[in-house]
């Protein structure tokens, strides 16, 4: 189960509000508070920031029990080490960083404010955690390239490598209109056997879905229009790279491990983030379009594969038959199959091409003819 994005961002903020006038007026975190915070985060992630919990907690505890030998008087409460650890329920381990040095200056200012009021030697550092959670959840953390867009964060469910061993690359699924991360992260499970070392995330879409409260997008679809979607794009791509990036650096990856698979919408932005990338292992598009911007003229030119029903009716298949003509014309190696008898959907002989490709240009050891049987197999 998972919550609306809007929703989950609500239920959190009144959480923290809740928290923070807890700890202003009494002094304490309520435990019932904390549940609620662990569980709205639970219902968001999942298990996938465990260890975000297990670090946070452990330096929260050492710094309960170390402070006072070492200041000789009380440093941490134990509610605000309850804190530390459900907070990092929420967090990936890269912002880690960024959420101590929030909470950090935030204490200092509560700290100072609490001298000046003469409110006594202990202040109260909840406000400041929540602070931190805050800003990293839904705050600006920077501003994207060539505009005044804030950053958005990005969080979704995960598959770890079916081996059991550490990542040796990372597939990123990007969902549809109206869908969320869970919705491909079944594509994962189909490649498991095939990428056995491969860690798979399915982030959701920034906003609740316009015409479907209960899922998200990754921009509006309320009007057809080349040019506004491609500024929607536009603007979320840098954020969507700082958000790779990150996930690169969390599991010591290098960018040539990386591939993007998108479905209709998300294939449109899995396109042009690729192309916007320093380097990127490749792209599988299924069911989506090209919205070429031609005054773009810096691109990187990973391989790309589109794939499209023959009988889609809400995206025809002529998005990618253009795509592929304008991405040869860029240079890109890209790679169209087009399946009759399908429509808006993904299929066995889709998720067949579609593995095959991945496991060529992510797996050193590939054979080198999977793909090209593949590809001829389901021409």
């Amino acid at each position: 189960m998972s919550l609306p994005l809007f929703l989950s961002n609500s239920l959190l903020f009144l959480t923290l509000i809740g928290l923070s006038i807890k700890d202003f007026k009494d002094g304490i975190l309520p435990d019932v508070l904390l549940i609620i915070l662990a569980i709205l985060g639970l219902l968001r992630f999942g298990g996938n920031h465990a260890m975000s919990a297990l670090i946070l907690g452990i330096l929260a505890y050492g710094l309960y029990k170390l402070y006072p030998l070492l200041k000789e008087k009380e440093g941490l409460g134990l509610g605000d080490v309850k804190m530390m650890a459900v907070t990092g329920l929420w967090l990936e381990v890269f912002q880690i960083p960024l959420f101590l040095m929030i909470a950090g200056v935030g204490g200092i200012g509560i700290a100072f404010l609490w001298r000046n009021l003469k409110k006594g030697p202990r202040f109260p550092l909840g406000p400041a955690l929540a602070l931190g959670l805050g800003i990293c959840i839904v705050g600006d953390q920077g501003f994207s390239k060539g505009g005044n867009e804030m950053s958005t964060t990005f969080s979704g469910p995960s598959l770890p490598p079916a081996s059991g061993a550490k990542p040796d690359s990372l597939v990123v699924f990007i969902h549809g209109y109206g869908a969320d991360g869970g919705d491909l992260l079944s594509l994962g499970k189909a490649w498991a056997s095939l990428l056995p070392n491969t860690l798979f995330i399915a982030p959701h879409g920034p906003t609740v879905c316009e015409l479907n409260p209960s899922g998200n997008q990754w921009f509006g679809l309320k009007d057809w229009g080349p040019s506004r979607i491609l500024k929607e794009i536009q603007a979320l791509t840098p954020s969507f790279n700082r958000y790779l990036d990150g996930l690169l650096k969390t599991h010591g990856l290098p960018p040539e491990k990386l591939a993007l698979v998108g479905f209709s919408q998300g294939a449109m932005l899995a396109i042009h983030t690729a192309l916007h990338r320093p380097q990127c292992a490749g792209v599988v598009a299924y069911s989506g379009a090209f919205i070429d911007d031609p005054n773009e003229l810096k691109m990187a030119r990973p391989p790309i594969l589109l794939v499209h029903g023959a009988d889609d009716q809400v995206l025809p298949v002529s998005f990618s038959q253009m795509a592929e003509e304008h991405l040869k014309a860029l240079g890109v190696p890209v790679t169209l199959s087009l399946l009759p008898g399908l429509e808006h959907g993904i299929d066995s002989r889709g998720l067949g091409m579609g593995g095959a490709f991945l496991k060529k240009h992510l797996y050193e050891n590939a054979q080198p003819d999977l793909w090209e049987r593949t590809k001829e197999g389901n021409s």
